[in-house]
């Protein structure tokens, strides 16, 4: 990195995306599962429409393989989930966020009259099975407490009251974990969030990436490396283990490195501004300014009113013209 530029960076540093596991983000995300009724079995490729307080639909997405859904662009105000599927009852849900950037729902679709089901239903796994229901009543109220009230402190009592139920049951150590990380107890968080790894033996990616995140927000870069390595060995589609695996390395400066697992993470969630932002920060700490213009291009693009979007352009602006005013040389970018 020239001289010239070093301005640059310390700029972008109020750019950085806040990916570390703590940090307020910058845009509300709504994300859960989509099971069935009853049997608790996911079901990927259901449609889920996301509608405004008026009703009008404003985003689609659909489950993935493991049932999973997300939306990471709420916006302000309420919101209506529809939810929809072959065989089964539309499902249409009322959903205030909180507080608290991420908002947790599953949805649990009703088979319709006369339907056996969809062949896209996942059977449920043998540990899903073996879970009481006293317990799985427990973790869904944890739930429902850190979702609609932020309530953390009454959710890790009701995480920890279905443990007590079920000592396997590696979900609620993970989402009590994150419960206890919202308190300010990290030391807590980080133990159930290793306990939940341990009980899944290091199959349940969501726990390995919660706890990645949060040692990238402790700057414990080297620790979250190779939890993450271990997710996208077993789901190399997951733009989240992806995305923290970039900011791990960037945290160690290993920027070539960064710039290839964010270009991975945006090619599997190309609709993601902050992507864009870390990309923007990585490029211009490899001399890739063309690649930095047009992150931010595509940044304002997806967010062209976003919370970032005035200081992103002021900083596009800039970058263009020291880009015009700099020497020949080879790190001159061409003409953008």
């Amino acid at each position: 990195m020239q001289r010239r530029y070093a301005w640059l960076l310390i700029a972008l540093a109020l750019l950085a995306p806040p990916f570390g596991f703590g940090q307020t983000p910058l845009k509300k995300v709504l994300s859960g599962c989509i099971r069935e009724e009853g049997s608790g079995h996911i079901i990927s490729e259901a449609r889920i429409e996301l509608q405004n307080s008026f009703g009008s639909p404003i985003a689609n997405a659909y489950s993935d393989g493991n049932g999973a859904y997300e939306f990471d662009d709420l916006g302000g105000g309420d919101f209506y989930l529809l939810a929809r599927h072959d065989g089964y009852e539309p499902s249409r849900q009322f959903v205030r966020p909180d507080g608290s950037g991420h908002v947790y729902m599953d949805v649990y679709l009703r088979i319709a009259s006369g339907e056996s089901g969809h062949k896209s239903v996942q059977p449920v796994s043998e540990h899903e099975l073996s879970i009481p229901p006293k317990a799985r009543e427990s973790f869904e109220k944890g739930v429902q407490l850190v979702v609609e009230k932020s309530d953390y402190r009454g959710a890790v009592a009701q995480f920890t009251r279905a443990i007590e139920q079920y000592p396997s049951y590696y979900e609620a150590y993970a989402a009590m974990g994150l419960a206890q990380n919202k308190m300010g107890d990290a030391a807590a968080a980080e133990a159930a969030l290793r306990k939940s790894i341990d009980l899944s033996a290091e199959k349940y990616p969501q726990a390995m990436i919660d706890l990645a995140a949060m040692f990238n927000g402790q700057k414990r870069f080297s620790d979250a490396e190779p939890l993450l390595r271990k997710v996208i060995d077993l789901d190399a589609s997951s733009w989240r283990g992806q995305l923290e695996l970039a900011s791990a390395l960037s945290g160690q400066q290993r920027f070539k490195e960064a710039v290839t697992r964010a270009s991975a993470a945006r090619d599997l969630k190309p609709d993601n501004p902050q992507i864009y932002l870390l990309l923007y920060n990585l490029h211009i700490h490899t001399d890739d300014f063309p690649g930095a213009l047009r992150d931010a291009d595509s940044y304002l693009k997806l967010t062209p009113d976003g919370p970032m979007a005035d200081r992103v352009r002021k900083m596009r602006i800039q970058l263009q013209k020291a880009v015009q005013s700099a020497p020949n040389d080879s790190h001159q970018p061409p003409t953008f």
